[in-house]
């Protein structure tokens, strides 16, 4: 649930008078990051980062691991291969290419419009009545918005209503949660990667709030918000931010 960049400067300050690094936990923001979106962790202290390729960055599920510190080449390396694994799937290879080669001609478009979007949908949201985590800070540097659903239920319970309506969302845990609270948490996690991808910009966002609120506030049910939403979705039938 990173919505903001961290003072990654002044932690790795703290942490080196005992000779700590720092990790960072890249797995959502790595197409963020790639496509200049994001902090640069290596550039502000970080010294190993990992991330997905399967989510912002649109690869094959796969995980990736940059650093800059030759130092560390020999470490890493051997703990990977063959300590951790013993063999990687070539066509998983090709398909990490393709993605990085799509990435390297339309990723900082692609990425720009996903936060675009992000910010759009947590405006649009929260004007609607939804409260948003980190509305005071412009919502998202991300591309997920946390909207806070104790007013009308739990996240579980609402996004499994979300998902009847045909808008996949997923419960999250908000800072007043308690850890008991972790399969019935108070937050609801929304992104706009892939909706991005299908070419919608930040007018759609709008019609998305919309649609999440109806089903919130029971004013339509949710079989009746899906057809309209199969109906809206109709007109994005192209995959952008790709080859042809």
């Amino acid at each position: 649930m990173t919505l903001f960049p961290f003072p990654l400067k002044e932690m790795s300050a703290i942490v080196a008078e005992w000779g700590g690094k720092i990790f960072f936990d890249g797995a959502h923001q790595l197409g963020l990051i790639g496509g200049g979106q994001f902090q640069d962790p290596l550039r502000e202290g970080a010294v190993i980062m990992t991330g997905s390729a399967g989510k912002t960055f649109s690869g094959p599920q796969s995980g990736i691991i940059v650093w800059n510190d030759p130092e560390i080449n020999k470490p890493i390396t051997d703990a990977i291969f063959p300590a951790l694994a013993a063999t990687h799937q070539v066509n998983r290879v090709a398909a990490l290419a393709a993605a990085a080669a799509e990435f390297l001609a339309f990723g900082e478009d692609y990425m720009a419009q996903i936060v675009k979007n992000a910010q759009a949908l947590g405006s649009a949201l929260q004007e609607r009545g939804l409260t948003m985590l980190g509305a005071h800070k412009g919502f998202t540097r991300t591309h997920q918005v946390i909207a806070d659903v104790r007013a009308y239920g739990n996240g579980l319970d609402i996004a499994n209503k979300l998902g009847q309506a045909n808008i996949i969302t997923n419960k999250n845990l908000i800072p007043s949660d308690q850890p008991e609270n972790w399969d019935y948490p108070s937050g609801l996690r929304i992104g706009t990667t892939e909706v991005t991808r299908l070419g919608m910009k930040e007018k759609d966002m709008e019609t998305i709030a919309d649609f999440i609120l109806a089903v919130l506030e029971d004013k339509k049910s949710p079989e009746n918000i899906r057809k309209e939403v199969i109906e809206f979705r109709k007109q994005y039938q192209k995959i952008h931010y790709c080859f042809d």
